[in-house]
């Protein structure tokens, strides 16, 4: 898992002459990439969210759907298609809450807010599903994006779905959160209640016999 950035889909906007600049290595289709939220009841797309469509890797087999969707279903509230690559990998993938943590340093608590606070938050979440996996002697998940794309497209209540809010850009408001997978939050923050349903499910092909090494 890897946070998506802090800049929403900006970033270096001189340099890019006004293009949206999507960042590394989140923007790999090799990584699951975790955007941020803010609030509560509900939940919102943190503007700061890094998000969008890489310039080197192609739009995934297992996001095709979902990305097609996006440009359907948020297609007035875009940035103008010369900004970003269309054909590109999405992402993020998935978010987690993004502001107010607390952190030490020096013994002295500091607030902080960012992807950074929100991937490690995600990280656990799938940590204990991997610990639930291996407690009924089942491989952990691996690769997530597949088993996060597929599942979603079974039962969408894997993710709490974020449909208010936006990324910032180069040239003000850039990806807006809609109904399903989006450029800033993606698919949403986990439910672990749910999701520890369809790990379960879908590690029954996995299970090790005891004598296996």
């Amino acid at each position: 898992l890897f946070a998506s950035g802090d800049s929403g889909a900006g970033g270096n906007c001189t340099a890019s002459k006004g293009r949206e600049c999507p960042n590394f290595p989140t923007g790999s289709p090799y990584v699951t990439s975790v955007g941020g939220t803010e609030n509560q009841s509900p939940e919102k797309a943190w503007s700061g969210s890094g998000g969008g469509f890489s310039d080197y890797w192609p739009t995934q087999s297992w996001q095709t759907s979902a990305v097609s969707t996006y440009f359907t279903t948020a297609a007035n509230s875009l940035p103008a298609s010369s900004k970003y690559n269309q054909t590109g990998r999405g992402y993020p993938d998935i978010s987690a809450q993004s502001v107010d943590f607390t952190i030490i340093d020096g013994g002295i608590p500091l607030g902080v807010s960012g992807t950074s606070c929100a991937t490690p938050t995600a990280s656990g979440i799938f940590a204990l599903l991997n610990d639930l996996r291996l407690q009924n002697n089942m491989a952990p998940l691996g690769f997530l994006n597949p088993f996060i794309y597929e599942t979603v497209a079974k039962d969408a209540t894997i993710l709490n779905d974020i449909t208010s809010g936006q990324n910032v850009g180069c040239g003000g408001e850039a990806f807006p959160a809609v109904k399903g997978w989006d450029a800033v939050t993606g698919y949403g923050t986990p439910n672990y209640e749910v999701l520890a349903k369809y790990v379960l499910e879908t590690g029954l092909k996995t299970i090790r016999n005891n004598n296996d090494n």
